[in-house]
């Protein structure tokens, strides 16, 4: 009983020493942990306050680009403007001029000997409204795409001062760390492993600096996306010209038509023999033809506003 009592004794006069000694490199160990903790809470203050203000410079800086690029190109479009003012004017003149010709041709078809409406006449008319038709279609056309060729000239020079106005706005978000990747303030195992609180801390930190990428990329995407966006653009400013002239090329086939059976109609009133309701009817099929072919047209328009809709989202880096 006595050997027992003196081995339990000497038993814990070794454990006391070595709990102490552990007790003290966990206190150690505590305290390197939080100095740890607050170098790196410190870090990360700094680094928040150095996104803030590298965010604050650049709005502030590009919105003084903004205005001064938005004066030149004011000036572009005053350019363009006025350039409007003198196709319209040479448009206007043309189809005056066509006008003026194809009244002296339908006066001498209308007094031609006789009076009567043959079917050699009718059909002597008919080739003159289509003719006529086709006149006006063309200069009508032709005059667009000359002014259409204006336009895209002058957004091929406002492409050319945004895309300097771009490079500047970017060289500054390079220079204020806007474009950077930051690395992860982690913290590190003292002792054995991370403790809970260092590997939450962790986990925190890691999507932090995904937030901070997508927030850096949200503030310079209008100017690193801004190229991209504008040939966009640009590409359908052409495919809805292409698409106008389709429609109003389909349509113009129908008016010339309509203009066509509109004279012989007049002439019924004044006593010439047309068969009217052969007239009412064609009437009748040309326009729903003509509402078909607005349907179609339509249709296209809408479906392309959607999809443009969430290509420009893409474009736009949302």
């Amino acid at each position: 009983m006595k050997k027992l009592c003196y081995l339990l004794f000497l038993s814990f006069t070794f454990i006391a020493p070595m709990e102490l000694a552990e007790a003290k490199v966990d206190k150690a160990f505590q305290q390197q942990r939080n100095t740890a903790q607050k170098e790196r809470q410190e870090r990360r203050n700094e680094r928040n306050q150095e996104i803030a203000d590298a965010t604050k410079s650049f709005r502030d800086m590009t919105r003084s680009l903004k205005t001064d690029y938005q004066a030149r190109l004011k000036d572009l479009d005053t350019e363009f403007e006025l350039k409007q003012v003198e196709l319209q004017a040479n448009r206007d003149a043309k189809i005056a001029n066509a006008e003026a010709e194809y009244q002296k041709k339908w006066a001498s078809l209308f007094m031609r000997p006789g009076g009567q409406w043959t079917p050699e006449a009718i059909k002597e008319l008919e080739k003159e409204a289509k003719a006529y038709s086709d006149e006006l279609f063309r200069l009508k056309k032709e005059s667009a795409e000359i002014a259409h060729k204006e336009k895209m000239s002058i957004e091929e020079h406002k492409h050319a001062l945004l895309k300097e106005m771009d490079e500047k706005a970017m060289d500054q978000a390079a220079s204020l760390g806007l474009t950077k990747e930051y690395p992860p303030i982690l913290a590190t195992p003292i002792g054995d492993e991370l403790t809970r609180s260092e590997q939450q801390w962790n986990e925190r930190e890691q999507k932090e600096i995904e937030k901070i990428q997508e927030r850096n990329l949200q503030i310079v995407s209008e100017f690193r996306n801004g190229g991209k966006l504008r040939e966009w653009e640009r590409g359908n400013l052409e495919e809805d010209f292409k698409l106008t002239w389709a429609e109003k090329s389909e349509l113009q086939k129908l008016e010339t038509q309509q203009t066509f059976f509109n004279t012989l109609l007049m002439q019924s009133a004044q006593g010439e023999r047309v068969e009217q309701q052969h007239i009412m009817d064609q009437f009748a099929d040309l326009a729903k033809e003509q509402k078909l072919i607005k349907i179609k047209y339509d249709q296209i328009r809408k479906t392309n506003q959607i999809k443009r809709r969430e290509e420009k989202k893409k474009l736009q880096g949302r």
